[in-house]
């Protein structure tokens, strides 16, 4: 039986009330798993629903950045802090279904750099039963290099082995602020040769919040978006 421990990094900074219902699907998961909420210097209250959360449960942790450092480098203190054997990253106004520690958990096996679920935003996989399907290293790449495919580029559906990540020793790029996320998985699958695992079945709904990164998008990080492509581009070259 596959006894992979998983590890939930989850930044936050003024997540108002989506912050209530994202805590609501965590509790409710069905395997146990390690938690980190890193607060990113919030001032509407929502460090203090991160600290009652964690409260008195010896698996969940809180820390709080006494300065506003950005999404990257709360991820990356997650990274540096995990002591699961994979770490999956979970955005602070999302929802999980009860299942997605588990499915991500149990998709591991000995030659697995990552595994991969269905997720619900813009749309949502065609076929949702509930199996792994295996991805060699260059399709994944291709899945995760691109816009609109199905397994997508984004960190939330996934969970990396967090052996490989730190041999790799892959973290953010905190100077970004757009397309950090296709960068880190595009990154980290041009390295790690192996079978990919990945479950249609919709474990993770993304939140349209207003005023969040995907809504607010200037020319300049439009700009900075195309660049990050160039590089990842680059890195397929290789495969």
């Amino acid at each position: 039986m596959n006894m992979t421990k998983l590890t939930l990094v989850v930044p936050t900074y003024n997540l108002s009330h989506y912050f209530d219902d994202t805590l609501a699907t965590i509790a409710a998961q069905t395997e146990a798993f390690e938690l980190w909420l890193i607060d990113d210097h919030s001032t509407d209250g929502t460090a203090e629903k991160a600290v009652q959360f964690a409260n008195g449960i010896p698996m969940f942790h809180v820390e709080q950045f006494t300065a506003h450092q950005g999404v990257s480098a709360a991820r990356n203190f997650g990274i540096t802090h995990a002591s699961g054997d994979a770490v999956a990253f979970v955005d602070g106004d999302d929802r999980l279904h009860p299942d997605y520690v588990k499915t991500l958990a149990q998709g591991f096996q000995a030659d697995t750099p990552a595994v991969a679920v269905g997720y619900r935003w813009w749309s949502q996989p065609l076929d949702q039963r509930d199996h792994y399907e295996q991805i060699s290293q260059r399709a994944m790449f291709q899945q995760a290099s691109r816009h609109g495919s199905e397994v997508g580029g984004y960190i939330w559906n996934k969970a990396y082995s967090l052996p490989a990540l730190r041999q790799q020793q892959l973290l953010f790029d905190e100077s970004l602020t757009i397309a950090e996320d296709y960068l880190f998985t595009a990154t980290f699958v041009a390295n790690n040769p192996g079978i990919y695992r990945y479950d249609p079945a919709v474990r993770y709904t993304k939140v349209n919040r207003p005023g969040s990164t995907i809504h607010s998008r200037s020319l300049a990080e439009r700009r900075v978006e195309n660049q990050v492509f160039d590089q990842i581009y680059r890195l397929g070259e290789y495969l």
